[in-house]
């Protein structure tokens, strides 16, 4: 039976941090597409912090579908946020 190799502090925190980081891209998403109070303190604080977060991702595709367009955004960098911490996690593990 193999022993699951424990893994040390700092990769834990590169796959917190990239967890984070998808998180608030993907509230972004949720609140963009079921139009939540986006003038309201909560939805601006999200928006301001992903904004810088989803990098050049906003406007690579485009399509003409604007809830796709949105989906495509901020999904798309959510999911790099992902993967760039799942690795950078494996890196330093």
């Amino acid at each position: 039976m193999a022993a699951k190799k424990r893994q040390g502090g700092l990769a834990v925190l590169f796959h917190g941090v990239g967890f984070l980081f998808a998180a608030m891209l993907v509230l972004h998403l949720l609140f963009l597409l079921t139009g939540f109070a986006s003038d309201g303190p909560l939805a601006g604080s999200v928006a301001q912090a992903a904004e810088p977060l989803a990098l050049f991702f906003p406007g690579l595709l485009s399509v003409d579908a604007p809830a796709l367009q949105v989906l495509l955004d901020y999904g798309l960098a959510a999911c790099f946020w992902v993967l760039v911490g799942g690795l950078l996690g494996r890196v330093f593990a």
